[in-house]
């Protein structure tokens, strides 16, 4: 049957139906043509693996950490490196659940014969050296009513949040210019390294602070720029780390200076930006 008299048997039938708006935008658009279409394949090597997923039993952890990596594809083979090292071809591989004893960077990939490598996927795990439970923390503001967590002490329980803020209530989220965060440690040591974990969403108006201050005694201790902050970036969690200069049982007030607003490029240019924090760690 010609394409012409098909759009005209259609059309015919079509008067006393309600489908004949739909039926002849379908024809015109060349969807309901009769006319046959060559059909291309793709080659194996043209597709590429999805990528394998990393599953860990704690992000923070005191003595030790499991890391699980899935991957659905029958005969691939899961390779990764634990030094932050880009994953290749001579990696190790994967054959059974990873237990970490130190912080790392595990970065994991699937290669297969007959397709191309996945994209890397990476997770961040790090180790306690200092338990701070017990710290004195106080916040200055509190956080926002709609992302609480458990107050100043979500910031020295060792419990991580995920990419996913609402879910486990282990963020504290701000919308303010500046964020005070005054600590005095139990235990009898002097710090070198303050670590905030922080999250970046640009998609939900979460950006990284531009810069980060500890003060102690009307001294800057240690501070931290982030010149990227600003920058178009993936959601991810970030550990910001500063060095710094304190005595024992030393009290100080962690100040983080949030972006004044969003910037251009984002559709909520012009407006405070959120500042998502759920732990502090003391090296």
């Amino acid at each position: 049957m010609t394409r012409q008299k098909l759009v005209a048997t259609l059309y015919s039938w079509t008067k006393s139906n309600s489908l004949s708006v739909l039926l002849m935008a379908l024809l015109f658009t060349g969807i309901a043509s009769c006319k046959s279409e060559k059909t291309t394949f793709l080659s194996t090597n043209e597709v590429q693996l999805a990528p394998p997923s990393i599953q860990v039993d704690s992000a923070l952890f005191i003595h030790s950490a499991l890391v699980q990596v899935q991957l659905a594809e029958n005969g691939s083979t899961l390779r990764y490196s634990l030094d932050g090292n880009p994953v290749n071809e001579s990696s190790a591989a994967y054959t059974q659940a990873v237990e970490l004893l130190n912080s790392a960077e595990v970065r994991v990939r699937a290669y297969h014969p007959q397709f191309t490598a996945s994209e890397e996927r990476t997770i961040r795990v790090r180790k306690l050296t200092h338990d701070i439970s017990q710290a004195w923390v106080e916040l200055e503001p509190q956080p926002n009513t709609s992302y609480p967590g458990n107050g100043a002490s979500s910031l020295t329980d060792g419990q991580k949040g995920s990419v996913n803020f609402r879910q486990g209530g282990y963020w504290l989220g701000f919308q303010e210019n500046q964020i005070g965060v005054k600590m005095k440690l139990d235990a009898d040591f002097s710090p070198r390294k303050i670590i905030l974990s922080m999250l970046q969403d640009h998609g939900s108006w979460i950006f990284l602070p531009h810069a980060v201050q500890v003060h102690s005694n009307g001294k800057i201790v240690g501070s931290k720029e982030m010149t990227n902050s600003s920058v178009s970036g993936d959601k991810q969690l970030q550990y910001i780390e500063i060095p710094v200069s304190l005595d024992n049982n030393q009290e100080f007030t962690i100040s983080i200076h949030p972006l004044q607003k969003i910037p251009d490029w984002h559709p909520g240019k012009g407006t405070l930006p959120w500042t998502f924090i759920d732990e502090i760690i003391i090296e």
